[in-house]
């Protein structure tokens, strides 16, 4: 995800405030990878990491990720 993207004003509610949720990768948490940015004011999840536009799991990603935006 790119700096402009995470400033970028959530699309559904105009929000700049958003919490990212990393996942970590040992007990000690010094290792962490990006697992998603979520606005704080309506939930709308921002898709993040490498773009893999021909992945059959990243269009999977995709459609779970507008699924969880249409309930908010």
């Amino acid at each position: 995800m790119k700096l402009e993207d995470i400033l970028a004003k959530c699309p559904k509610c105009g929000s700049q405030d958003k919490t990212a949720h990393r996942r970590f990768l040992d007990n000690h948490h010094a290792h962490a990878e990006l697992k998603e940015f979520k606005c704080d004011n309506c939930g709308f999840v921002f898709e993040t990491g490498k773009d893999h536009k021909n992945s059959e799991a990243e269009q999977i990603k995709k459609d779970l990720l507008n699924d969880l935006n249409k309930k908010f």
